[in-house]
């Protein structure tokens, strides 16, 4: 008789507990819910907005130092010394949105590498344009970019949107980082960021490149990248260009092979009337992507 006499309250007190579990749960479960569309919504705008919120200047123009080699100046002066170019510069200063842009966007490529399996080689449609002026690579490379993903704009319209003057294209200014505002504006198949690299990449810079050109390359369609190449005397080139002189240049990344160890590119050089040196660059080349990264270091990539 004891034992029914309690039998009743304990199955309500047991009811009660469930109940108050399931509430719980599924208070939980929604907070969970709110707190993963808050997220989503955070990283979308990151990835929308950095590339046209204020960032360091980094002109495309940069004067090499002197090497200081302990000749009088005079010497100095008439270039017995050679400069030391990039020798030891830092990535260039990247704003805290950029930054947290490329947090969110190469988490999101680390998930989806983990789930593709991408192909060896993969290129995209061959859309090399000649630049029209001299200073131009940066629309041309623009231009060239948007024809892969089906989008015509003009190098004319590439460089009023991107601001370009006389000295060439900026890596970032008060605007924003233009070559990734511009492309931003004119497509939607990706949402581009840019990717700052020292002088000397360490091993790790250089296989985030590569997964990031995985990414880039077999991510729906696919999409190209953009370089921006920092040649100085005594470092590594881009194909065909004079191994002796300092070289600032935008380029197309369309492509890569044994799986990202490779990367081809297609050069606005190529058929440049205006450039004495532009008939020695191929219009498509391929260099070992740790090559590349080297090229960018003091600069860096949009992706």
């Amino acid at each position: 008789m004891l034992a029914a006499r309690f039998r009743s309250p304990v199955i309500a007190v047991a009811l009660g507990v469930g109940t108050i579990g399931a509430l719980v749960t599924s208070i939980t479960s929604a907070q969970a819910a709110h707190h993963a569309v808050a997220l989503a919504a955070v990283r979308a705008t990151a990835l929308r907005t950095a590339a046209t919120q204020a960032a360091p200047l980094v002109a495309v123009k940069s004067k090499p130092r002197s090497a200081g080699c302990g000749l009088p100046s005079a010497v100095r002066a008439a270039g017995v010394c050679q400069p030391k170019g990039k020798h030891g510069l830092a990535a260039p200063k990247m704003s805290a949105a950029m930054l947290l842009a490329n947090r969110v966007k190469q988490a999101q490529a680390d998930e989806f590498l983990r789930q593709a399996s991408p192909p060896a080689t993969k290129y995209l449609a061959a859309t090399q344009e000649a630049q029209a002026r001299n200073y131009w690579c940066g629309p041309a490379t623009v231009s060239e970019m948007l024809a892969q993903v089906g989008v015509v704009l003009s190098q004319k319209a590439t460089a009023r949107q991107l601001g370009t003057n006389a000295s060439g294209t900026d890596w970032s200014n008060r605007h924003g980082y233009p070559v990734a505002k511009v492309l931003n504006a004119n497509q939607d198949k990706a949402r581009y960021v840019a990717v700052a690299l020292p002088w000397s990449p360490t091993q790790g810079q250089i296989t985030r490149y590569e997964k990031d050109l995985l990414t880039d390359l077999n991510r729906g369609n696919g999409v190209p990248l953009a370089g921006n190449a920092y040649e100085v005397p005594g470092g590594p080139h881009l194909v065909g260009h004079p191994a002796g002189q300092q070289v600032m240049h935008w380029f197309d990344i369309r492509g890569y092979a044994k799986s990202g160890a490779v990367t081809a590119y297609e050069d606005s050089v190529h058929g440049a009337s205006s450039i004495a040196w532009g008939s020695s660059v191929p219009a498509y080349s391929t260099l070992p992507s740790s090559t590349i990264v080297y090229i960018l270091g003091a600069r860096g990539y949009v992706w």
